[in-house]
């Protein structure tokens, strides 16, 4: 049972981040791709507040 539970956080939080980088990140300057590795390294909400908070891209 508790490695189920290890499965289902995990995939719970690569779709957060997932979520994070195409939604925030695709907006601010570092991008998608630095979105989701500091979302996924860190954790989704650190990585939205980091993207959330960047400068905006020149679009």
């Amino acid at each position: 049972m508790n490695e189920y539970m290890i499965i289902v956080v995990f995939i719970v939080w690569y779709v957060l981040s997932l979520a994070v980088s195409e939604n925030i990140g695709k907006k601010s300057k570092i991008g998608t791709e630095w979105s989701f590795f500091i979302s996924f390294l860190l954790s989704p909400i650190v990585g939205y507040l980091v993207s959330r908070f960047s400068k905006k891209s020149v679009s």
